[in-house]
């Protein structure tokens, strides 16, 4: 089994203009920024690839899109399963692309959220699919499960495959810890506190049948995934499920593809000094440098020092604005020499 990830730095004005330079990709195993030739060279010998995003950026979808080419130039079919569609409308799905469906078909036919996932930013993925003859299928859990209850969900075996995934996967305490950390922060640290086991329950279960979908819409040359970032974790994301021991699959090859936004300065400089995490564990954060969205998830350790920084900075703005006003009472209103004593050159005048 090899799970190896990657990242993808694109600077965060790309949102706006697609003239900016190549994205940096940066292998967090090797620790070692690779050329896109070398990613789509380790993408074409997995079986699993799993591709994230950040949803709103417009220039993680073309990405993903030419990364699809450019596996099918190779001469690759690997089916593309979309976290954005539900398994519920898989049949349709299947229907509309035998029908000859374009990618505004295949939206209707799969019921496509498009005002919830901004509508046409999946589209050239789709249409990239579509045009190289691949298979696009669905992967994520019926909404209607999610909202009703996932515990009894999780809880009941059904007999399905999913269930089994879900609960032969290695879990822990820590990965339990540190996904819970990554929806808060993800959230902006404003979930209610009742709700968080519930969304973090759901997360899991829409990991697992996200998995499971991978495996059985397979063709010979594997599978894409089109997901979230922090779907496409190695450690807490679709490959924990992928991989449970004992199932179909669970030894088959697979690479996590994160796409991240970093701001301009950051861009400029040798990002892997950003990205401890990555060098200490591989993981995948959904965001690790955003300097555009609000409420981006960030490492606990990062915003630890933002915070201290942001302190620090009010704290000599405040004694900086007092200093200030000390020395001009001193000067309008007690009318002594303390401001002149201040000024370069004027103290001796």
């Amino acid at each position: 089994m090899l799970l190896c990830s990657f990242v993808v730095a694109a600077a965060a004005s790309a949102r706006d203009s697609p003239a900016d330079p190549e994205p940096r990709i940066l292998d967090v195993r090797a620790m070692r920024f690779v050329t896109e030739r070398e990613l789509v060279a380790r993408l074409a010998i997995e079986r699993y690839r799993l591709l994230g995003e950040v949803h709103d950026n417009p220039q993680h979808h073309v990405i993903r899109a030419r990364l699809i080419a450019a596996l099918a130039a190779k001469g690759l079919r690997p089916a593309v399963v979309f976290e954005q569609f539900d398994l519920d409308h898989d049949a349709a799905l299947v229907a509309a692309q035998r029908a000859g469906a374009d990618a505004e078909q295949i939206a209707e036919a799969g019921a496509f959220d498009r005002k919830g996932w901004q509508w046409p930013m999946h589209k050239p993925m789709i249409e990239a699919a579509l045009d190289l003859k691949l298979p696009v299928r669905a992967g994520n859990v019926p909404r209607e499960i999610l909202r009703a209850d996932p515990q009894s969900w999780s809880s009941k075996d059904t007999g399905g495959i999913r269930y089994a995934r879900f609960h032969a996967a290695h879990w822990s305490e820590a990965q339990a810890a540190a996904l819970r950390a990554d929806i808060v922060e993800g959230h902006c640290g404003k979930l209610p506190e009742a709700v968080v086991p519930h969304i973090v329950l759901a997360q899991r279960i829409r990991d697992a049948a996200m998995a499971q979908a991978l495996v059985n819409d397979a063709t010979a040359d594997g599978a894409i995934l089109i997901a979230g970032n922090g779907h496409v974790r190695a450690d807490l994301g679709v490959p924990v499920y992928l991989h449970a021991p004992g199932l179909p699959d669970a030894a088959a090859q697979s690479i996590s593809l994160a796409l991240i936004e970093v701001a301009p300065e950051d861009e400029r400089s040798d990002a892997r000094g950003s990205l401890p995490e990555y060098r200490a564990t591989g993981a995948l954060e959904r965001s690790v440098l955003d300097g555009t969205s609000p409420g981006a998830s960030i490492h606990p350790g990062g915003q630890m020092i933002a915070s201290i920084h942001t302190w620090l900075g009010d704290a000599i703005l405040w004694i900086a604005g007092v200093h200030a006003a000390a020395a001009l009472y001193h000067h309008f209103v007690l009318r002594d020499r303390v401001l002149r004593s201040m000024l370069p050159g004027i103290a001796d005048r």
